[in-house]
């Protein structure tokens, strides 16, 4: 019981829907990367601007709710949430790239910058999620 106290609070339920985002987002970028050469391959993404405005509006619900409120996070029409885990529906990326004769939408240089963002975004929240878990093993173990 206290133990879960400590870890739903706080940033960390922020920082861990952040992460398993991310971890599902950088799949379907690197499985556009993979099918650069597919015929008729449309690029795909997740819905990041629905994800972080759900994000947003759990946060400020929580922080409205006083000190014993919980991160809630709410399904929308392309993300569903279950306890700590998401399942986000791909959908076809804008094609506001160049359309090639074999109907593909591709832009690698677009994908790789997409890519390399969200691998920084992972990567920053891994170390602060990081840093969050060893304060609680120091202050668990009373000793720095």
């Amino acid at each position: 019981m206290i133990f879960e106290s400590l870890l739903n609070r706080g940033s960390m339920p922020v920082l861990q829907q952040v992460m398993s985002f991310t971890e599902a987002r950088h799949e379907v970028l690197a499985n556009n990367v993979s099918n650069f050469d597919t015929v008729g391959y449309k690029m795909q993404d997740l819905a990041k601007d629905e994800f972080f405005a759900e994000l947003n509006r759990a946060i400020k619900q929580r922080d409205a709710g006083g000190a014993g409120a919980q991160l809630e996070m709410r399904n929308t029409s392309n993300i569903k949430f279950n306890n700590n885990s998401l399942r986000a529906s791909v959908l076809e990326s804008e094609s506001n790239n160049i359309l090639f004769h074999d109907k593909n939408n591709r832009s690698v240089e677009k994908q790789m910058a997409e890519m390399a963002k969200n691998t920084i975004m992972h990567d920053v929240v891994a170390e602060l999620l990081r840093g969050k878990y060893n304060g609680l093993q120091t202050a668990i173990r009373g000793t720095l």
